[in-house]
């Protein structure tokens, strides 16, 4: 997945300087702007490095010392490293300023693009038709991520947010490996769409990789005759 993609569909600033910080990965969505100011500009904010106490505390300070805000942000501990995402607004002449400032912080590894920030353009979220949880339980086996992301592009869901994790079984010494996600379909639904047919072949899969792979409804709207269809026959 892209850092774009990684980032949640909707989020509220998620800080933290401790060290044991929960991982919130995403594994995937789309970043919409409403109106803004000609003299601002836009920047998608990618940091890493290994995790102490303070990180937040020391970016953020930059991007308010330059003016500037944070907006929408994605913050994740993978292995003894953090990972900071964020949207940050500030004004157009500070922007190189703040971007070489942010670069430059000690111990971190830091990567700024300017996006789009077009005051007049108006994007409107898409409607989520369907969205579902779907978790992997089982033993550890190179390209599971891969084989059960791509039973669900088949049916084009998308990842929103998405946790992998290795343990050991209780029982055993067993290295285990599980997959937590979020996974969403766009109004409106091709006809064909099916919920079940789709808990079935991830079943399927689980069964051909000795694992557990589970798919639950995750929508107000559950039953399928509330979904927002396409317009194809019946």
């Amino acid at each position: 997945m892209s850092a774009l993609r990684a980032l949640p569909r909707s989020l509220t600033s998620v800080f933290r300087d401790a060290g044991a910080a929960k991982s919130l990965s995403s594994l995937s969505s789309k970043l919409y702007f409403s109106s803004a100011s000609h003299d601002k500009t836009y920047l998608i904010v990618n940091s890493l490095g290994i995790d102490r106490t303070g990180i937040v505390s020391d970016l953020s300070k930059l991007v308010t010392d330059a003016g500037g805000n944070v907006g929408e942000s994605q913050a994740a501990k993978v292995g003894n490293h953090f990972s900071l995402t964020m949207l940050v607004s500030v004004p157009s002449d500070k922007s190189k300023s703040l971007q070489v400032s942010l670069q430059n912080l000690s111990g971190m590894n830091t990567h700024c693009i300017e996006t789009d920030g077009d005051p007049n353009a108006i994007k409107v979220r898409p409607s989520i038709a369907y969205s579902g949880r779907f978790v992997l339980e089982g033993v550890d086996d190179p390209g599971l991520v891969h084989k059960v992301t791509s039973a669900l592009a088949k049916h084009n869901l998308s990842i929103d947010t998405m946790e992998t994790a290795d343990e050991i079984a209780p029982h055993g010494g067993t290295q285990l490996f599980k997959i937590d996600g979020i996974c969403t379909a766009i109004a409106p639904l091709p006809k064909s769409f099916d919920s079940d047919e789709i808990r079935e072949e991830l079943s399927e899969l689980g069964n051909s990789l000795n694992c557990d792979i589970t798919l639950e409804d995750n929508v107000t709207k559950k039953k399928r005759d509330n979904w927002i269809w396409t317009e194809e026959a019946a």
